[in-house]
Parts: structure tokens; C-alpha cells; sequence
């Protein structure tokens, strides 16, 4: 499984502009699913659960994991093809006609956090609270009124303390010898221990071609030899 897809042409991005588009595809990152267990889990008809992961796998989003035959039946298992699904910035125009698209993927990232929650042992999460950095696990809801411009610098240095942690991992992995050190914090808004890594990848740099804009969104990379 990918940690990255970028969204590239605007049917794509068409097809997971729909909230129930967006709740299969959240729920599959987390998980392989036949279609009847979603339908069953989210109380929906099977053929209407059948149609949206046809338009999934079609666009490239999902594949079938692995097939299992149960009463003569063939039985699909879904996944999603990433964990990470970035956005192409030429598609950006589009993205602000349709602002409703950023309130699908937000609902969508929550519902992948609380599927973790459930997924993580209840005895991992004292595990903060009992060492010195008392009152954590991180959680909690605020609201801030402040300067858009002041706001901008805040998330500037929020990704700095975000890269502190890659360099703390990374640091321990040299020292140990050992690609996955220690216990791995989970962050999305809030965060937690847990004794399980999520996001194994075989490569988690971006696609090629492809360079970070922000967090999301991504920017073909200049051809070589190119000044710009």
C-alpha cells in the first residue's frame, strides 16, 4: 500500500467530491472491506454501496485486495491504493469552486481517527498521563479569534514542531539500528500512544514528478535543466 496518491485530472477529484464517496474511501484506508460489510456496517443498500466502489475503483482509488469464495460466491475485499490523498495544484481552481470538498476530506481524516481509536488497545493510553508529560494524551476542541496573517505563522511553526518529530524518529533509528524505534505516537488533531504502526509504506516519499506545496496539495516538479 502507497503512503501518497495525487489526484490529477478533475474526474477524479469529481468522483471523491461526494461525502459518501469520501466515508468508503476513509473507512477502506483503514481497512479491507467486501462491499456487503460496508453495507452492513453503514446501513446502506448493497447495490448502492456496489455503484460508488465501482466509481472508486475505476478512477483508481481503491483496488481489490484479495478475493475469498464463500457459498459459491466470490467475495471482493476492497482497500484504498494509499494512505495520503494529495491534491494536484492545477486542479486548485476547481477546489475553490467546490469548498465543500475540504469539508468531506476533514470529515473524513476524523472518522480515520476515530477508527484508530477503537483499533488501539484501552491500556496504551495511560501510558502519557503516567510520565512526566502529565495530561497527555493530547485532545480537546478550541476556538481562536485571531489575524489570518499571525494564524499563517502559527501553522508555519506547527509544521516545524510536526518535522521535530520525522528528525526524533529518524535520530533513534540511527542510534538503535532499528526502523521503527520505541512506541508510535499517533497525531491527527489529537493524539495518543499506541503499540501499533499505521502508516507502513514500502516508500514514503511523494510521487516523482511531484513537490510539496502544502499540506495536501502538491506541485509538478520544473523538468531538469529547467531555471524556474
Amino acid at each position: 500500500m502507497r503512503r501518497y496518491f495525487v489526484i490529477r485530472d478533475h474526474e477524479t477529484l469529481r468522483v471523491v467530491n461526494d461525502p459518501l464517496r469520501m466515508q468508503l474511501l476513509g473507512g477502506l484506508i483503514t481497512r479491507e472491506e467486501t462491499g456487503k460489510q460496508i453495507a452492513d456496517r453503514l446501513g446502506l443498500s448493497p447495490s448502492r454501496v456496489h455503484y460508488h466502489l465501482k466509481e472508486l475503483e475505476h478512477n483508481g482509488l481503491i483496488a481489490v485486495q484479495r478475493t475469498e469464495e464463500k457459498n459459491g460466491i466470490v467475495q471482493k475485499f476492497y482497500r484504498a491504493v494509499a494512505y495520503d490523498f494529495l491534491i494536484d495544484e492545477e486542479l486548485l481552481p476547481i477546489v475553490h469552486a467546490h469548498p465543500t470538498l475540504y469539508q468531506d476530506v476533514l470529515v473524513t481524516q476524523m472518522q480515520m481517527a476515530i477508527a484508530r481509536i477503537h483499533a488501539t488497545p484501552a491500556s496504551a493510553f495511560p501510558v502519557l498521563a503516567q510520565s512526566e508529560c502529565s495530561g497527555l494524551p493530547l485532545s480537546g476542541a478550541f476556538e481562536f479569534k485571531v489575524n489570518p496573517h499571525a494564524l499563517k505563522d502559527w501553522i508555519r511553526r506547527y509544521h516545524g514542531l510536526i518535522a521535530e518529530l520525522q528528525t526524533m524518529e529518524n535520530s533513534q533509528a540511527q542510534q538503535d539500528g532499528n526502523p521503527e524505534p520505541g512506541q508510535v505516537f499517533f497525531l491527527q488533531t489529537l493524539g495518543f500512544m499506541t503499540p501499533e504502526k499505521y502508516f507502513v509504506s514500502d516508500n514514503d516519499e511523494i510521487p516523482a514528478g511531484y513537490q510539496w506545496v502544502s499540506r495536501g496539495i502538491v506541485r509538478r516538479s520544473p523538468p531538469a535543466g529547467d531555471g524556474k
